[in-house]
């Protein structure tokens, strides 16, 4: 009895081993066969040209469908590039003086007494003690008095003090002494102790450099002042857009400043050096100023719009850049793509130039690149991996042969056949 029994479990280990064995084998070869695998061809096909040689996936219909590939066709396009950086506002140096005085002398009285004050030119700025004036006077009258005390004389003295009155009178002229002053001095006979000093320029008081009291001599540096009709903006141009910039060109500003309004100016320098910290080029845009509202030292966000040159592009989301290869996937046919090096030009309005590697009427990949690049990549490991050197595994990824990536399909699990097995 106890035989028989220890028979029977032996017949049920082996016929649960068995089944064990036989469903393994059965969900692997399963597994195995609906398996997608990419298909890739690294062989130099013969009669396709050079740049077809590359790896190649087919993807049916279905395929792409589930992907989302989307395809354009190549064509030449004309870019225009909007180059975008910072800025500040400048003065204008070539409108920005200084105020000297003509006289020495002693400053009594201040009419500009702060900086961002505006003088008109002509406009009185100080009054100044200057015994230089005073004796420039006195000489005037003198000249005048002898040219009329001597008016009868002979013809040489007349004209030697006509020659000696034009001679102070121009003297006073030199001072900057304006011409109703001196007539004003001619009427009265009477020299003034303080000399007025009037402005040679106009503009914006930028710096005051003298107060009331000080004594100052001929050229000193009274005001410095700057005409900000015209202001200058410096713009920091990285080196990759160095390139896109020409003297002349036009330039947008804004500023938060004043929101919803522009400003236009013009490249009228651009640094032959380059800045080795910032690796950007100083570029001057001269500007109109109305109102004034652009004000030294302000920033700026500065755009430039830059045309290109038609050329063949493609669009940026159809290019894969690995950092030493720039690769596009052609369309050869309806399920067919092959891998192709390119090089690029500038980028503009979502599009790319391509120098090189496509001709027009190409069809590139422009939606799913990655996708299809990956399935490049994953045939590659499928058609080796898990096999070792067995004829299972050389029967397993044969499959491949095919050079067509299809979806799993779904279905029932193979049966496992049990013919063979002892049953009690």
């Amino acid at each position: 009895m106890l035989k028989k029994i220890d028979t029977k479990k032996k017949i049920m280990i082996g016929v649960t081993t068995s089944i064990l064995v036989a469903t393994s084998v059965g969900y692997y070869t399963y597994i195995h066969k609906q398996q997608p695998v990419a298909a890739v061809d690294h062989s130099k096909m013969a009669g396709m040209g050079n740049a077809d040689t590359g790896e190649m996936v087919k993807l049916d219909a279905k395929a792409q469908k589930l992907a989302g590939v989307q395809t354009a066709q190549i064509l030449p396009k004309a870019l225009i590039k909007e180059i975008k950086t910072t800025g500040k506002v400048a003065q204008n140096d070539s409108s920005r003086a200084y105020i000297t005085s003509r006289v020495e002398g002693r400053v009594e009285e201040l009419y500009v007494t702060s900086e961002g004050q505006y003088i008109s030119p002509g406009q009185a700025i100080a009054s100044v003690y200057s015994p230089t004036y005073i004796a420039a006077q006195e000489e005037y009258i003198l000249a005048l008095d002898s040219v009329q005390k001597l008016k009868g004389a002979g013809k040489d003295v007349v004209q030697i003090n006509n020659r000696l009155l034009q001679a102070a009178r121009r003297k006073l002229q030199l001072l900057n002494i304006p011409d109703e002053t001196i007539a004003h001095l001619e009427h009265t006979r009477q020299a003034n102790n303080y000399m007025t000093i009037y402005a040679q320029f106009g503009g914006t008081v930028m710096e005051k450099l003298l107060l009331p009291g000080a004594y100052i001599m001929p050229g000193e540096k009274l005001y410095t002042v700057s005409d900000l009709s015209t202001v200058w903006m410096y713009a920091d141009v990285y080196e990759k857009d160095i390139a896109g910039i020409r003297i002349g060109q036009e330039v947008n500003v804004t500023s938060g400043a004043y929101p919803g309004e522009d400003f236009t100016g013009r490249v009228s320098f651009i640094n032959p050096v380059l800045d080795d910290t910032t690796r950007t080029v100083k570029v001057r845009v001269e500007m109109d100023n109305p109102g004034g509202k652009l004000k030294p030292n302000l920033f700026v966000n500065v755009a430039v719009n830059v045309p290109l040159p038609e050329s063949l592009v493609v669009p940026v989301s159809s290019l894969l850049d690995t950092g030493t290869r720039k690769i596009v996937f052609v369309a050869q046919d309806a399920e067919t793509f092959v891998k192709r090096d390119i090089v690029t030009g500038q980028e503009a309005d979502g599009y790319i130039q391509v120098l090189s590697g496509l001709q027009e009427g190409d069809t590139v990949v422009t939606a799913a690149t990655f996708l299809i690049d990956s399935q490049t990549q994953l045939g590659q490991f499928s058609s080796h991996a898990g096999h070792g050197g067995s004829k299972a595994g050389s029967s397993a990824a044969a499959p491949a042969s095919n050079n067509t990536v299809t979806p799993p399909t779904t279905g029932s699990a193979p049966a496992v056949d049990h013919s063979g097995h002892t049953s009690n």
